[in-house]
């Protein structure tokens, strides 16, 4: 399911005739696990929830500035979370990590080359932000990437070079306290937290193990929550349901840590608007 040709007022779903004009910005956003599946393909434009609230936060703040924006979703499986842990289970997860980076990368270009002026926000949470983060190093000198914004991302690397945001970047100290002391009293130094859960078998995972091109980075929100299991992994934790529903609770807020839409909103406008005079386009469905 493509949506392009969204306008301010709704989605619509292209057809390989459907005309639309380029608009100002155009979000490619990538849903996480599980979130394409039948109902979540009828909902939140297939993107899932946490990127479609984003979404048309970041189209309002343009609209009030008399700016247009459009999207689509990336089409992959969005393979769900293999919680009893088989290997073929895994391996099917991957592969559509792998099928969802292909597709970001085609459905981009494709984007680009119709509308070669529009400035464009990618989006992604937790597996869709692996898909969306492992395109970053090959686009950091794209002159169309407005802003990145990677929610739960389970690639994430801490130290990178991204805007972060979320309770691992600003964590309490009580949070402190307790990672200072499950650390070794022979260890002085306290790892830093966001490490991905990818990150901890990076090579079978085919995880980037590079910090993002400043660049790339400096345009690039990266939100992770503290004890978040894919965004903030820790082997010694155990998966429990207080857990999961920190990865699960993620929603875009007006202020706090979760106020990652008024710096997507900023980055946009920094990279300017299209200027050029609308001009019509064809697109077609991209994937299945």
């Amino acid at each position: 399911m493509l949506i392009a040709g969204l306008t301010l007022s709704g989605l619509g779903t292209a057809t390989a005739s459907a005309a639309a004009e380029c608009a100002d910005y155009h979000w490619i956003g990538a849903a996480g696990s599980g979130q394409r599946d039948a109902a979540g393909l009828a909902t939140n434009g297939g993107m899932g929830g946490v990127v479609y609230q984003s979404y048309l936060q970041l189209r309002d703040e343009l609209a009030a500035s008399g700016l247009t924006i459009d999207a689509e979703a990336v089409q992959y499986p969005a393979a769900p979370v293999p919680l009893d842990g088989g290997l073929g289970g895994w391996m099917g997860f991957m592969d559509s990590v792998k099928a969802g980076t292909a597709a970001t990368a085609k459905q981009y270009t494709a984007f680009t080359k119709a509308c070669p002026a529009t400035k464009v926000v990618l989006a992604g949470y937790s597996q869709g932000a692996m898909v969306v983060h492992r395109n970053l190093a090959s686009l950091a000198d794209a002159p169309n990437v407005a802003a990145v914004l990677l929610v739960a991302d389970g690639d994430r690397l801490p130290g990178d070079t991204t805007i972060d945001m979320g309770t691992t970047a600003t964590p309490s100290p009580a949070t402190l306290a307790s990672t200072a002391s499950a650390v070794s009293s022979s260890d002085a130094s306290v790892p830093d937290a966001g490490k991905g859960v990818a990150q901890e078998h990076s090579f079978l995972a085919s995880a980037p193990t590079s910090t993002l091109p400043p660049a790339m980075g400096a345009k690039t929100v990266s939100v992770c929550d503290v004890h978040d299991p894919v965004c903030d992994y820790d082997s010694d934790t155990e998966l429990t349901p207080a857990t999961l529903a920190i990865h699960t609770s993620y929603a875009p807020t007006v202020s706090g840590p979760h106020a990652w839409v008024a710096p997507l909103y900023q980055l946009a406008m920094s990279a300017g608007a299209n200027t050029e005079p609308s001009t019509a386009l064809t697109l077609s469905t991209h994937g299945s």
